[in-house]
């Protein structure tokens, strides 16, 4: 404990040094929280997908081919334009 207790009274006597060591320690928490949380999430959509008759996110394979969106050729130009066919003046009497 001799050494715990030095590096503490280190962090102490430079703030600077104990406030960068609280943010890793914070970051490193959080991101063991995110872990746990997604590890969660996925078992709930698994446990889901089990009651329902459908395969595990595991077993199920992802088609790039069709999910992916459509490309835009890079020559082309894309604009917004208003249709004015449908619109027409009423004279109001």
């Amino acid at each position: 404990m001799g050494i715990v207790s030095a590096i503490i009274a280190l962090l102490k006597a430079v703030p600077s040094l104990e406030r960068l060591f609280l943010k890793i320690a914070d970051g490193v928490r959080e991101a063991q929280a995110k872990a746990r949380y997604d590890e969660k999430l996925t078992h709930i959509d698994n446990a889901m997908r089990l009651a329902r008759g459908m395969p595990d996110r595991s077993e199920a394979g992802w088609s790039e081919g069709v999910d992916r969106t459509p490309t835009i050729p890079e020559g082309s130009t894309l604009r917004a334009r208003v249709d004015e066919r449908g619109v027409k003046e009423s004279s109001v009497s």
